[in-house]
């Protein structure tokens, strides 16, 4: 489990990082709005993503979903969902896992398949690369299908245990204008998820910001 410390200090660090490490990846956005990107990765899942949904729903949000190929497939009526109710869908490869150790072959493959899959629902612009680890070979690959990397500046990630408590209030306080957030769903002990995105939402707009996609923010 990340710890508290480490999320607040991981914002700051993005940017700083973004600025330095090499290749055509989306960090934060630089804006004047009062707007940051809301970001889930790993689903859809029949536990997690309908009530992601009507958390956002509830609270006018918007939302980038990073979705897993194989959970595509099973699930497909999530994903029209999805795309039904105005948030957006991105490349978030085949499988759950890192997609840095994945042979370039099999990572171009997964890649054009699930765009494939995805297209079938909408326009994909952007990828997540598994665990967040990248290299210029995957770009290249990427940028071939018209996607570029989207990474992010603050990341929590639920495990079912009493930590998950503290995410929403620690995020709270982090998030600033063209922050992008990244939550991850797609498991049952990730089913605190919802919570936390209301807990989140109800936070933030009392600061004064609200969510939506990666495009819009890029666009803002």
């Amino acid at each position: 489990m990340v710890t508290d410390g480490f999320r607040r200090r991981r914002e700051p660090v993005a940017r700083a990082l973004s600025r330095v490490l090499p290749g055509d990846v989306l960090w934060f956005a630089e804006t004047a709005e009062p707007v940051f990107a809301l970001t889930f990765d790993d689903g859809p899942h029949p536990g997690t993503t309908p009530q992601l949904l009507d958390v956002l729903r509830r609270h006018g949000a918007r939302a980038t979903f990073f979705l897993i190929g194989e959970r595509v497939a099973a699930h497909g009526e999530l994903v029209g969902r999805i795309v039904a109710e105005g948030h957006e869908i991105a490349n978030h490869l085949m499988r759950d896992e890192r997609s840095v150790l994945v042979p370039g072959d099999r990572f171009r493959r997964d890649l054009a398949e699930v765009n494939q899959l995805l297209t079938r629902y909408g326009t994909v612009r952007w990828f997540r690369p598994g665990s967040g680890f990248y290299t210029p070979r995957m770009l290249r690959s990427a940028a071939g299908l018209g996607l570029r990397a989207v990474l992010g500046t603050l990341v929590a990630a639920h495990t079912g245990g009493p930590g998950d408590e503290a995410i929403a209030g620690d995020l709270v306080d982090a998030v600033r204008p063209g922050s992008i957030v990244v939550l991850h769903e797609g498991t049952a002990r990730r089913s605190g998820v919802a919570a936390t995105t209301d807990e989140l939402l109800t936070g933030l707009a009392a600061r004064g910001l609200r969510a939506v996609t990666v495009s819009e923010l890029v666009e803002s």
